[in-house]
């Protein structure tokens, strides 16, 4: 039994049908593997960027010239009840 079985799925294995669908499965792997390096590398470049920016914010937060910068005062409803 196991006989037959080996030998008709080796003649299946053989047939054009089997061909494509091999190639076919072989572009859709390579196509995942260049899309999955392709994010790979972006993803970096993004956090490269984005940690660099917190980086540049971190600094300007920190300056002296960022805490001597006037604070806008919230108008409550009775300074706005009296001002009329």
């Amino acid at each position: 039994m196991i006989e037959n079985v080996n030998q008709f799925i080796g003649t299946v294995a053989e047939t054009e049908l089997a061909k494509a669908a091999r190639r076919s499965a072989r572009t859709i792997w390579n196509a995942h593997r260049a899309a999955f390096e392709t994010t790979r590398v972006e993803t970096g470049k993004v956090l490269t960027l984005a940690i660099g920016e917190g980086r540049k914010l971190a600094a300007r937060v920190k300056s002296p010239v960022a805490a001597k910068a006037p604070v806008a005062r919230k108008t409550t409803r009775r300074s706005t009840r009296r001002a009329a």
